[in-house]
């Protein structure tokens, strides 16, 4: 009875191991594929940061060339309509 009692306590210890590890390369498994998902994000944010600087200043010169060609159009019309009111 004794030898039975022990053998079983063996191989629970040695089915608690397997378990254990198996656990660990599962976290393992996780952690590395989420650090390789956020690594190759980065990698592709950095990559493609020129890309996205340039649009962003075509971007803004072109919102300085409209701001730039209402701020004219704008004078010269306030200048128009002095001109008409003008009695000099």
């Amino acid at each position: 009875m004794i030898f039975a009692f022990q053998a079983d306590a063996q191989v629970f210890k040695k089915l608690g191991k397997r378990v254990e590890r198996a656990a660990e390369r599962t976290v393992e498994r996780r952690v590395e594929r989420e650090t390789r998902k956020s690594t190759d994000r980065v990698l592709d944010s950095v990559i493609d940061a020129p890309k996205k600087q340039k649009r962003k200043e075509k971007r803004r010169k072109r919102r300085n060339e409209t701001e730039n060609s209402n701020d004219t159009g704008t004078q010269q019309d306030s200048t128009k309509t002095k001109s008409k009111y003008r009695t000099s």
